[in-house]
């Protein structure tokens, strides 16, 4: 079967909307006219890279359940994806007995039924001849091999982006050619890519919403009728907070947390407060964790996949049901990536019970974008789920978290072992514990020489590298809880030179030599580099009184050593740099050494690097206040500089602030209600980062 440029009129949803499949019991974003049989017509994907097996959707009397599972792979069958609110996707070797199973209904998906709304809509895919770049996605069980000799087999090209997941490619060609991509058994859907990816620019990808029977699909727009059942009603949500990222503070989290709560409330009536426990029923669990944490789907370190979120019930049993687990091995952040607002926004929505969207403008796209609200699809979407808000969202925040603790915070060093130290080393490892407490515990450390950062871990803990400074190095280790309970520990690190060992008296009227040994030992060298560091030997020892380099282009410098030495790096002027170097004895005579270094500068990269902005008050991200205008401080910092501090509220006004790298916006006017603070930071080539604050003026 070939698409044609006819196909886009049958497709009867509009952007992204999710839409209940001819078949019932099954949510898919595009239909095709009909539903088939389960017979293998000319109408389904009938092209495969693999010769044994095709991809079954197969639909449940109820929703399927791990028995389900367990009946399929005695079948030599395996579950490749969950289709809300019935149906299973399984990778079915040929020959397998599926009559057996007790099945509603079981067929394989027609290629139309593989390709976005949003392709279709745009005429992205019609039949011509023009460049387009999309998104496929594929079936869990195909391999990156088979992937790319489909593409390859199509005449199409991979454009590499390394933020992809691994079922997911980025394909470049003709239209006509992408088409043909959804006849391929192995293909599960077609869909748009974002600027961003096809930019090349850095991403951080959603790992997917989850059910307990398997991941769930881009092909999947809604997973079920949401916490309140069928049609459109209220509920009211618990949420409980079981651990803490060492990365930010407690308050910052529950923070960042509400106000995506609170984002959602404004368009549905989904009320949320806190939570008895965990375990409590209707209740969304968020913690942070590392690696394999019992749920089945381990974290996979810093990089990766950010966060994972279970469907409400259904299809997904309690307690797990709505739970929003993020990887502590990411670096978060509050207005840049990781950022934890933009991050929980995107969960948050699953824990509703939507699943990907589309459309990259969109919260809900698999890509995190760093957000300041919802999008008119993701408003959309969630009114399909829930009745509409009239009213003033109901979010309540948790109690005061620093209420004493019965238990006190302690904090031990276990390395070193001492707290006055003498080392010779440019750097030292320090380790230790926490006990009592209460909630999770952040460790940081700053060294009154210079330098900070913060602890791995908590319960143990562990310092990579602090660096010493010659002298005395007072570092103090500080441990705070989730009810702002403190303990520190103080160290005295004596950072001494290393002795340097007494030459031999050279013998009177030797004469002084020098060599240069690397980048080549004499005549030409070629850099790709701005600055070289050149090295060698000088004798004999106890005669070299000094030595020091010159380049022909403007610059010098001295630098020690005699029977090896070596330079600070050199810099060096486009074209031939004529660098020398003299050693001059106790006697004043001189010896000398020359190379000459050929240097190309590389073309000029871009600058993408968005500055760093941070709000210093107000420290929450979500405040009331009964005055009429209210005062903002932070600061931003760039690799190249900061050009312009601004702010908008409310999308349509706004000015600029007062400095870059400390900067003040005094007296920001606040209406009463809500009222969106959006503080922007820009550098000369136009990168941007942002940060935003929730007014609420009673």
């Amino acid at each position: 079967m070939r698409l044609k440029a006819t196909f886009r009129l049958i497709f009867l949803v509009g952007a992204g909307i999710p839409v209940l499949w001819a078949q019932p019991g099954v949510y898919l974003k595009s239909r095709a006219v009909a539903a088939r049989s389960a017979g293998l017509g000319a109408s389904v994907a009938d092209k495969r890279q693999n010769s044994d097996h095709w991809h079954w959707l197969l639909v449940y009397p109820q929703a399927p359940g791990r028995q389900d599972v367990e009946d399929l792979a005695a079948l030599g069958a395996r579950v490749v994806q969950f289709v809300p609110e019935r149906g299973l996707i399984a990778s079915v070797p040929d020959g397998s007995a599926l009559e057996g199973l007790s099945l509603a209904w079981r067929g394989r998906l027609e290629p139309e039924q593989k390709v976005s709304p949003l392709l279709v809509d745009a005429g992205l895919l019609g039949g011509v001849e023009a460049e387009q770049t999309i998104l496929v996605e594929f079936h869990l069980d195909v391999t990156r091999a088979d992937m790319a000799a489909i593409v390859s087999k199509e005449g199409l090209q991979v454009a590499d982006n390394p933020d992809l997941v691994g079922w997911q490619l980025m394909v470049k060609g003709p239209e006509s050619r992408l088409a043909r991509l959804a006849e391929w058994d192995e293909v599960s859907y077609l869909f748009p890519v974002s600027r961003e990816l096809a930019d090349g620019r850095p991403v951080e990808a959603c790992g997917g919403a989850l059910a307990e029977t398997g991941r769930i699909g881009q092909i999947v727009a809604q997973v079920s009728q949401g916490w309140d059942g069928a049609g459109l009603g209220a509920v009211e949500l618990g949420y409980f907070f079981s651990s803490y990222t060492g990365r930010l503070t407690p308050a910052q989290v529950q923070s960042e947390a509400l106000r995506a709560m609170k984002e959602w409330a404004k368009y549905v009536k989904v009320s949320f407060a806190p939570g008895s426990s965990a375990e409590a029923r209707k209740t969304i669990n968020i913690l942070f964790a590392t690696g394999d944490h019992g749920d089945g789907y381990p974290f996979d370190g810093p990089g990766h996949t950010l966060a994972h979120t279970f469907y409400p019930s259904p299809p997904n049993t309690e307690p797990v049901a709505g739970d929003l687990h993020l990887d502590d091995d990411e670096p978060w952040q509050l207005g840049a990536n990781v950022d934890m607002y933009s991050v929980v926004l995107h969960e948050m929505g699953h824990a509703l019970g939507l699943g990907h969207s589309d459309n990259p403008q969109s919260v809900m796209y698999p890509y995190y974008r760093l957000a300041a609200g919802l999008q008119s699809e993701d408003i959309s979407a969630i009114q399909q789920l829930y009745k509409s808000q009239d009213g003033t969202p109901s979010v309540t925040a948790p109690a005061n978290p620093a209420t004493p603790s019965a238990n006190p915070l302690t904090l031990t060093v276990t390395q070193p072992n001492t707290n006055i130290l003498t080392t010779q080393a440019d750097q030292v490892t320090i380790s230790g514990t926490t006990g009592g407490g209460t909630g999770a515990v952040q460790v940081s450390w700053t060294n009154a020489r210079g330098g900070a950062g913060t602890a791995q871990g908590w319960r143990p803990w562990s310092i990579a590298s602090v660096a010493l400074q010659m002298g005395e190095n007072v570092v103090t280790i500080t441990a705070v809880d989730s009810a702002q309970g403190r303990a520190t520990r103080e160290l005295r690190i004596t950072r001494e030179p290393v002795p340097t060992p007494t030459a031999p008296t050279p013998s009177p009227g030797q004469p002084v030599t020098i060599l240069i040994v690397s980048p080549v030992s004499a005549g030409r060298s070629v850099s790709g580099q701005p600055a070289l560091i050149l090295s060698g030997t000088a004798g004999p020892a106890g005669r070299v009184a000094g030595i020091q380099w010159l380049n022909t282009r403007g610059s010098g410098g001295q630098m020690m050593g005699s029977a090896a030495w070596t330079t600070s790096p050199v810099p060096l002027e486009a074209g031939t740099n004529h660098i020398t170097v003299i050693a001059t004895d106790i006697q004043g005579l001189t010896a000398s050494a020359s190379i000459d270094v050929d240097y190309t500068p590389p073309p000029p990269v871009a600058d993408t690097v968005a500055p760093a902005l941070s709000v210093l008050f107000p420290v929450s991200s979500a405040i009331t206040t009964t005055q009429p205008a209210f005062t903002i401080v932070g600061a931003a910092s760039d690799n190249l500089g900061v050009v312009l501090v601004d702010w908008v509220a409310n999308g349509n006004r706004g000015g600029r602030a007062d400095g870059s790298t400390n900067w003040r916006i005094a007296d920001v006017p606040l209406f009463t209600g809500s009222n969106m603070i959006t503080i922007r930071a820009w550098d000369a080539a136009g990168n941007m980062s942002w940060r935003s604050l929730s007014i609420t003026r009673q």
